[in-house]
């Protein structure tokens, strides 16, 4: 097996954090820009709402076959392919003629996001095995960046050049971030010979056990999918949730949601590095849902009393995203291991946070009051509880599938 030089990890590191800031900035960039574009259809009610579910639904069905590609291709190939894909998508979403064109390169552009969503784990174990932490805490911090910079900085491109320039400007996020895989390509191509030689070790390619098998696994995804629904849905719900129950006007909500937003920022610094400690993935967990639960109790029993404080506990409920993605390098072997887990946790957690927003939203409708909305978001924290104690034994997603492979045998 070819060593990885300095200079290799140097790039390949950076390549890590170019490729999450460019994944994620095209999921905010058009609401801010949606009273400007004049296309056939009003970007406004149903059409932008059509828009704002293409995220999840497009990441978990990119989260099906990113790990095939990955292995089909090599995992740095798929790299630079998720940064071209997505700067062509950029550009053909900022030259769209009509919203249909608009919604397919949406589409497209989160696919590749998606794939990216899935690869970035397993190049993080791959390139930085023994700092997985402080890796994922660096490119966490980055997808939290890339998907806020448009709201700011696309609202001043526009003003300066055109909405369709805006959209388009991303493009070259996307592309710088093929060059350090470029870069890096030679040395995985002779890699990826020498690893031919290894793969009875790698379980996507031999232990035919589904990973439901593994309690760790179970965990990690259940937390990645209980996340993913309540910032889903608070981003969506909670500006209106506070003006109905405390009586906020629209700035003030949309200040409140900004306070949302920006409280996940430490945590993906903060958490990554902690959960490098086998004691503390448990207890993260057990802290994510106490504060979840605390900020709902309170938007439902005292919404005009300490209504920030609230919106701060119901924002620190999501901690368990970021401890999810650093899980996924810990608790795993090797890179392709870790490449599997991460298409795992990804088609199910977004799938589950796709539809959470959904059912919140019907039950709004149906009941007219915030009651069983709220009280559903609830019933959705308490499902990490068991993950506390799973977690909190450090399990190891390969070694769980194997001693089940090899008791399955056994008991024949």
């Amino acid at each position: 097996m070819p060593q990885t030089t300095r200079s290799t990890a140097v790039f390949a590191l950076t390549g890590i954090i170019i490729l999450a800031l460019g994944i994620r900035t095209g999921v905010a960039a058009i609401a801010p820009l949606a009273p400007v574009m004049d296309l056939d259809v009003a970007m406004e009610g149903l059409p932008l709402g059509i828009i704002g579910t293409i995220p999840p639904v497009a990441y978990a069905l990119a989260a099906w076959f990113s790990p095939w590609f990955a292995r089909k291709v090599g995992i740095e190939s798929a790299a630079i392919a998720v940064a071209v894909l997505g700067a062509l998508a950029h550009v053909w979403r900022g030259i769209s003629p009509s919203y249909l064109s608009l919604f397919v390169a949406t589409a497209v552009l989160m696919v590749a996001a998606g794939v990216g969503n899935v690869i970035i784990p397993g190049l993080v174990k791959l390139y930085a095995p023994r700092a997985i932490g402080l890796v994922t805490a660096v490119y966490g911090t980055a997808m939290a960046v890339s998907s806020s910079a448009p709201s700011f900085f696309g609202v001043i491109i526009a003003d300066a050049a055109g909405w369709r320039i805006s959209l388009g400007s991303w493009a070259l996020v996307s592309l710088v971030g093929a060059l350090p895989w470029l870069l890096v390509l030679p040395v995985a191509r002779l890699r990826s010979r020498a690893e031919s030689a290894l793969d009875s070790g790698l379980i996507p390619v031999v232990v035919p056990v589904s990973l439901f098998r593994s309690p760790t696994a179970l965990s990690i995804m259940g937390i990645f999918a209980v996340s993913g629904t309540m910032a889903y849905t608070w981003f969506a719900l909670l500006p209106q949730l506070l003006v109905d129950q405390a009586g906020f006007s629209v700035e003030q909500a949309a200040f409140a949601l900004g306070v949302f937003t920006i409280t996940g920022f430490p945590m993906s610094l903060i958490i990554p590095p902690l959960a490098t400690n086998p004691r503390w993935a448990g207890a993260l967990v057990g802290i994510a849902v106490a504060c979840g639960l605390a900020g709902m109790i309170g938007l439902l029993a005292a919404p005009t009393t300490g209504t920030l404080f609230w919106v701060v506990l119901l924002a620190l409920g999501p901690m368990t995203f970021p401890l999810s993605l650093t899980l996924i390098g810990l608790r795993t072997n090797n890179h392709l291991s870790a490449l599997a887990l991460s298409g795992f946790v990804n088609k199910i957690g977004y799938f589950i946070a796709a539809i959470g927003p959904l059912l919140a939203g019907l039950l709004l409708q149906v009941t007219g009051a915030w009651t069983a909305s709220v009280v559903f978001l609830m019933a959705v924290v308490v499902c990490e509880i068991p993950a506390v104690w799973v977690l909190a034994r450090n399990g190891n997603v390969d070694h769980e599938l194997r001693d089940y492979d090899e008791t399955a045998h056994l008991s024949k």
